[in-house]
């Protein structure tokens, strides 16, 4: 009787320990130098990025370029509003850069011209000084010989009176110095032509330094001009481009909320794109669970599609504050989608993983 009782509880023991030995190996695999845990948690797979694409301008969709459920790459055209004003308005931005530019080549001329002339009015008055220096010397020699003339005709009347020269030679230098009278004057009416040359020409350079001035400051204004425009280009650019809805981000086009034609406003949600290449699994965890699960810490799950397959995934984060309608923690586990078999809102088991 001891010997059937002692059987007994060895077959009781083994039919108590089996339960658990079971849920510990029966999901199996094991990753390298890990076991499964008889821990399990269930959740929603979700993508690990959402993206709402919206239209920072009003208008109506000329052209759709993709449709729901395609995969698109980053920066792919996804839609095209009518951007007829746009165009026009960017054809019009252009135009009167290129004026401005053209301005500006027009402006340099001038100043270029300006800096020449500067040069032939710096030349003229060195010359018309040169000639008022002749004129000067030209009247001195001119004042020196007829002074000279005087003398002598002083003398030769002296001579003439008392009797020592004749007639015809006192004439030859009365004759000599009415020329030299004459050639005097004509000499300082040149002087004065020539100081009146130089100081036109001092003028006309003065209003060439002007018009340097004006011409350097036509530059710089033009210059101005042409970034102004060279802004308002970028901005006609950027609102044309505001009506060409492209992908932020590569992913697979859902949740489309407008039709080809139909009018949409500023800021309206268009679609989403999400990125199925990773997922995410919120869980929401009981307040006893947390002692044996931290950030970091590795496991695996299924999914009821692919029952014979373990997905490998890490536990990203822990929220440090509960959930105020469920009481419990939302838990965050990251993980690769190789192939793309996981699609939002399958459901998933996620088994924790030990160190052996």
């Amino acid at each position: 009787m001891y010997n059937y009782l002692k059987n007994c509880k060895i077959i009781i023991g083994v039919f108590i320990i089996w339960p658990f030995f079971s849920l510990a190996t029966s999901h199996g695999a094991e990753l390298s130098g890990s076991f499964k845990t008889p821990i399990s948690l269930t959740g929603i797979i979700e993508p690990a990025i959402i993206l709402n694409v919206q239209s920072s301008v009003g208008g109506r969709v000329e052209v759709l370029h993709v449709k729901e459920n395609q995969h698109v790459p980053k920066n792919q055209l996804l839609l095209t509003l009518n951007n007829d004003t746009q165009k026009r308005q960017l054809e019009l931005t252009l135009l009167q850069h290129k004026v401005n530019e053209n301005n500006v080549i027009d402006r340099k001329r001038q100043l270029k011209l300006a800096n020449v002339q500067i040069k032939v009015d710096e030349n003229n008055v060195k010359d018309r000084k040169n000639q008022l220096e002749v004129s000067r010397n030209n009247v001195k020699d001119l004042e020196a010989s007829l002074k000279d003339i005087l003398r002598r005709l002083k003398d030769e009347e002296t001579l003439f009176e008392q009797g020592s020269s004749t007639r015809s030679q006192l004439e030859v230098l009365q004759l000599q110095y009415f020329r030299g009278e004459i050639a005097l004057k004509n000499s300082i009416l040149g002087l004065e032509r020539a100081i009146l040359n130089v100081d036109n020409t001092i003028l006309s350079l003065e209003r060439s330094r002007e018009d340097i001035k004006g011409s350097e400051i036509s530059v710089e204004n033009a210059l101005i001009a042409v970034e102004r425009s060279r802004h308002d280009v970028e901005l006609s650019e950027d609102a044309l481009e505001d009506t060409l809805i492209k992908a932020k981000i590569g992913g697979i086009i859902t949740a489309k909320s407008f039709q080809e034609g139909e009018v949409i406003t500023a800021g309206a949600e268009l679609f989403q794109i999400i990125d199925i290449k990773q997922v995410e699994i919120k869980i929401q965890l009981g307040e006893g669970d947390l002692p044996m699960i931290s950030e970091g810490q590795a496991v695996v799950f299924t999914t009821p599609g692919y029952r014979d397959i373990e997905f490998s995934g890490i536990i990203e984060r822990i929220s440090w504050t509960a959930d105020p309608e469920t009481g419990r923690f939302p838990l965050y586990v990251k993980a690769a989608n190789p192939g793309l078999k996981l699609r939002a809102g399958m459901s998933a088991k996620v088994y924790l993983l030990r160190q052996k």
